[in-house]
């Protein structure tokens, strides 16, 4: 601070300018007896008192006066100014000292002057050069009259530096905005997320969020601002409230792989059975306290049908093989004991393999659906099948169980052939009706041929015959034939799968 001259004695009169800090002192050391004002002794009263008031006041503090709007302020207004202004700013015109921003002040001085009123500004932003720098600098202030003789003399300035106050809004704002915009962008991915999510609070586990996955999950059943036990009643019996229990009082994380969640059906339905992963996390306070539960997982039931079917199927190919083979077999030695030669035993041998072959074609072709008599019985007698020929089929549609299709082709096979070779299809007089349907005891197959002119009757049963006989009873059922001078007549039973929809 520069060295201020020798301080002039106070007068009578001038004892307003007592006390004011360092700018009491520049006050009374001023040369005013230059100025417009002239010495203190003379100025109006109403000045002296402002004067005193900004003198003996903390809050920033400032003086314009008169036409040439001489400036006074106080130590409080003093440590907002720089170098720049201060304390050539004492006794100085107002004009001249705030040139830089008069555009924006000016107005608001001479609107006060000319007796029209106050002016109050909050958080405004008024640009000063201060050490060394253009600076914006944010301002509350007010601009009030100071009555002199019939009008206004002068204008008091009551005001606050803010920049700081300011600044701080600014990054607060910013710095909200910036979590806001986060927070959006989290809800999005959360919204948005393919797995099901949802935020538990409080050891009762309430729905504080849930997003459409989740909703999803529980067919939309409402949940936020309900306990899990109170949205979620199977929850609390399939044992997954226990879990949550145990994640909250331990602090541990739970994931499991594949569980089963039964959601209810309507009524007279079951349930529908979902499997999920999913893992329950913990969330904590400040303090290291559990305060929730976060549930995040995917609906796996695809997958774990996808993979039980495999298995199935692969069970189901096991099977078939091993009983594949164990007919082949059969075949073989049955067809050995009744060949007469080496090439009869390889034709029939083969022909029967083939008719197998033809089974185990329409088992693929089916792989993903149920096999039904029909399939079966078109498989095998398609090439007798013409409009207005010799056969006739009737049958309804009935599914088989797993292991009947290879063994009901088998049976068509024999009866086929010996009606090609031997029956009604090896004569142009024969027809043959096979009709097939339900009865008490399961599905039955009803083969009849007729003829013209009567067969010789049958000496013996041949191979063909005990092959039918022991297929029937592999089918869990029995077959009954009747070589009548006009034709075969058989009846085969056999065990149905469920029946189709």
């Amino acid at each position: 601070m520069p060295d201020l001259p020798a301080e002039k004695t106070l007068r009578d009169g001038q004892t307003f300018l007592g006390d004011g800090g360092e700018m009491g002192r520049l006050i009374r050391a001023h040369d005013w007896s230059a100025s417009p004002l002239g010495p203190p002794d003379g100025w109006p009263q109403s000045l002296k008192t402002v004067v005193r008031l900004i003198l003996t006041s903390s809050h920033p503090m400032f003086i314009w006066w008169g036409p040439d709007l001489i400036q006074f302020y106080n130590d409080a207004y003093r440590e907002t100014m720089g170098p720049e202004r201060h304390p050539s700013a004492l006794g100085g015109r107002g004009r001249e000292c705030w040139a830089e921003i008069w555009d924006i002040i000016g107005p608001q001085i001479e609107l006060v002057m000319r007796g029209e009123g106050s002016t109050w500004h909050e958080d405004a932003l008024v640009p000063v050069t201060r050490n060394g720098r253009r600076e914006d600098v944010w301002w509350t202030y007010g601009y009030s009259p100071i009555d002199h003789e019939d009008g206004v003399g002068g204008v008091l300035v009551v005001c606050k530096d803010v920049t700081t106050e300011h600044q701080v809004r600014e990054a607060l704002a910013q710095a909200n905005a910036e979590l806001n915009s986060e927070a959006q962008r989290l809800r999005a991915l959360f919204e948005q997320a393919p797995s099901f999510m949802a935020l538990l609070r409080g050891p009762d586990h309430r729905f504080e969020l849930a997003n459409p996955g989740y909703m999803r999950l529980v067919d939309q059943r409402p949940v936020v601002g309900l306990t899990v036990a109170e949205a979620l009643p199977e929850a609390a019996e399939q044992g997954y409230v226990q879990l949550l229990d145990q994640v909250y009082r331990t602090g541990e994380a739970f994931t499991a792989t594949g569980s089963k969640f039964t959601r209810p059906g309507t009524p007279g339905e079951p349930g529908v059975e979902r499997y999920l992963d999913f893992v329950y996390q913990p969330i904590l306070d400040a303090q290291g306290a559990v305060n929730g539960v976060f549930v995040e997982g995917h609906d796996v039931t695809e997958r774990i049908v996808g993979e039980r079917r495999q298995k199935l199927l692969l069970d189901e190919l096991n099977h078939r093989v091993k009983n594949t083979l164990a007919t082949v077999m059969s075949l073989a030695m049955l067809s050995g004991k009744s060949a007469q030669s080496v090439p009869e035993f390889v034709a029939v041998f083969t022909d029967r393999v083939h008719a197998m072959a033809k089974t185990h074609d329409l088992l693929i072709q089916n792989a993903s659906g149920a096999i039904t008599v029909q399939d079966v019985l078109r498989a095998e007698l398609a090439p007798y099948v013409e409009p207005d020929g010799q056969l006739e089929l009737v049958c309804e549609t009935m599914e088989l169980t797993s292991d009947a299709p290879v063994s009901l082709g088998l049976i068509v096979h024999e009866l086929l052939t010996n009606a090609a070779k031997y029956g009604a299809l090896s004569r142009p007089d024969g027809r043959l009706r096979v009709h097939c349907g339900r009865d008490a005891d399961g599905g039955f197959l009803a083969w009849r041929e007729t003829v013209t002119h009567p067969f010789a009757a049958a000496s013996r049963k041949g191979f063909g015959t005990r092959l039918i006989n022991r297929l029937a009873h592999e089918l869990g059922g029995a077959a009954k034939l009747d070589l009548k001078p006009t034709g075969l007549e058989a009846r085969i039973t056999f065990s149905l799968g469920d029946p189709l929809e």
